[in-house]
């Protein structure tokens, strides 16, 4: 039997008896590099659909992680997959997922029979690292695992490659919605407008982005853009920029010319380092 339970932050002044949504039920998978705004981008999408009236309660079902207060997922299998649609197509509106992996064959079939849509977010490889750095150092201060293994900009120059596979992995998809950090940290009215229009949503986005800053976690570091300027050596942004000039040239430098039509961002086999 299914059991959903009620959100962990209630709302205030959500929209009474909203219309059906138009998209009806979908799985919208929150996909985020780690320490690229992806906390900020979920709680984005999930606080709009949440004020306009579709509430976004934990499904308490396999394939969730058992600890989490929110809707958040790593790897799933196709039974896992079977359990989360029966629940959402049973809830009759879009449920945002958060999650920090590449797409499944079972998530790949939901794009394909258009059950899912997404947004991902990424950043300055450069930022990234300082930020994974940090991360790491605050951990093995306090004896927490989580980027423990990243010490040094080579440790995370190796985690960071993996993961621009994994974010290219949901570009190719339709319907994702590229989020670069800056736009989301520091224009995140602007940014928002984006996803409540990803996400079918008239709702005044300054509304929206305000009930998050103020209200929901969103696990900001420094709040500094374009840090490396001043905690990078020269040598060191220089590699950087050799490295992922893949990534810089087709995504990060176009982004705000990028057309989102639906259509894929990329083609399949699309490789950005």
């Amino acid at each position: 039997m299914l059991t959903i339970s009620p959100s962990n932050n209630p709302m205030s002044n959500p929209i009474k008896n909203p219309p059906p949504h138009p998209l009806g039920p979908r799985i919208i998978f929150s996909y985020g590099m780690t320490k690229c705004g992806s906390t900020l981008a979920f709680e984005l999408a999930r606080t709009g659909l949440e004020l306009a009236g579709y509430p976004q309660p934990h499904l308490g079902i396999s394939g969730l992680k058992g600890d989490a207060k929110i809707n958040f997922v790593s790897h799933l299998t196709p039974c896992d997959i079977s359990k989360i649609w029966d629940a959402v197509e049973t809830i009759g509106h879009p449920i945002v997922i958060k999650t920090h992996t590449r797409p499944d064959p079972c998530v790949i079939d939901l794009f394909n029979s258009n059950r899912a849509m997404a947004h991902a977010t990424f950043r300055d490889p450069r930022d990234m690292a300082l930020s994974m750095i940090d991360h790491g150092n605050r951990n093995r201060e306090q004896g927490k695992l989580p980027f423990t293994e990243i010490t040094d900009l080579g440790a995370a120059r190796a985690n960071i490659n993996s993961q621009i596979d994994s974010l290219t992995q949901w570009l190719v998809r339709p319907h994702c919605l590229p989020l670069f950090f800056d736009d989301l940290a520091f224009d995140t009215d602007a940014t928002t407008r984006q996803i409540m229009a990803h996400l079918h949503l008239e709702i005044d986005p300054k509304r929206v982005a305000s009930f998050v800053k103020n209200r929901r976690f969103t696990q900001k570091n420094k709040g500094i853009r374009k840090r490396f300027r001043s905690e990078m050596s020269l040598i060191e942004r220089q590699r950087f920029r050799r490295q992922y000039a893949g990534l810089f040239k087709r995504l990060i430098k176009p982004r705000k010319t990028i057309p989102i039509t639906g259509a894929p961002i990329f083609p399949d086999g699309t490789q950005l380092i």
